[in-house]
């Protein structure tokens, strides 16, 4: 696919990776980007950087969880810019303390509808609208959802049935024109490093951040586009992988 001059949804689009994202979707040449996210004022920001990369910036304040929401999100979108063309589920938490399984169940159930439920039926909403108009989908996973993470299992399992949610959407390519794929990020600089560990880094993630280098937003963002860019893939994969310290 061609980026320029087609319309775009972004989840999670206040900070990090969604708005990473955006702006690169932008600067690709997308004409107008719908900016999705519980926090206004974080979306704000995102839509002033979007616009001065030359696209449109629509904003909705969105909470994922609600079927209204996401049913207004997508009407506004093909209202605003007269239809859809790529649509990127991103929006994500983490359980944070205390980890699995001492985590409270409302929390887990939070962490369940926000990184798997929401991300299924935005899918849904999105394979409905651009149905025979050669759209492209890409859902934000982990590569927790490719090994254990016992420290918080809720989150793994969400990302794992994100990463079988674009497998099994891979004949949609062929029956509606749209394609979905997934992204399974390695350990990211992005805020959602503290929120595991409620303000701070969390004790058990220490020894893994003293043998790689972390991701960023940018890096994600790249692998995102590649994939909408990439026609031949659908029902795929990428992993994005941290690099290894290098020895001193």
């Amino acid at each position: 696919m061609d980026i320029t001059g087609k319309a775009a949804i972004v989840t999670g689009a206040s900070a990090g990776i969604g708005r990473a994202t955006a702006l690169a979707l932008a600067r690709a040449g997308a004409r107008g980007i719908m900016l999705a996210d519980i926090d206004a004022a974080g979306l704000a920001e995102t839509a002033r950087l979007v616009e001065a990369e030359g696209a449109e910036a629509l904003l909705l304040p969105t909470d994922v969880t609600r079927i209204a929401d996401l049913e207004r999100l997508y009407a506004d979108t093909q209202r605003g810019f007269g239809g859809i063309d790529i649509v990127v589920n991103n929006a994500g938490i983490v359980s944070g303390p205390p980890p699995f399984p001492e985590t409270p169940l409302e929390r887990i159930a939070l962490v369940i509808a926000i990184d798997l439920t929401a991300v299924v039926q935005s899918t849904a909403l999105a394979i409905s609208a651009m149905n025979g108009s050669c759209g492209a989908i890409v859902n934000v996973a982990s590569t927790g959802a490719l090994s254990p993470l016992p420290s918080d299992a809720a989150y793994a399992a969400a990302k794992a049935g994100v990463l079988h949610l674009g497998t099994s959407c891979a004949a949609f390519g062929e029956s509606h024109g749209v394609r979905v794929n997934t992204v399974c990020p390695g350990v990211t600089e992005t805020a959602i490093l503290e929120k595991t560990g409620g303000g701070t880094r969390p004790d058990w993630l220490a020894p893994i951040l003293e043998a790689i280098d972390l991701l960023t937003p940018a890096d994600i963002a790249r692998a995102i586009l590649n994939l909408i860019e990439d026609d031949s893939k659908a029902g795929q994969h990428v992993v994005v992988s941290n690099p290894l310290k290098a020895e001193a």
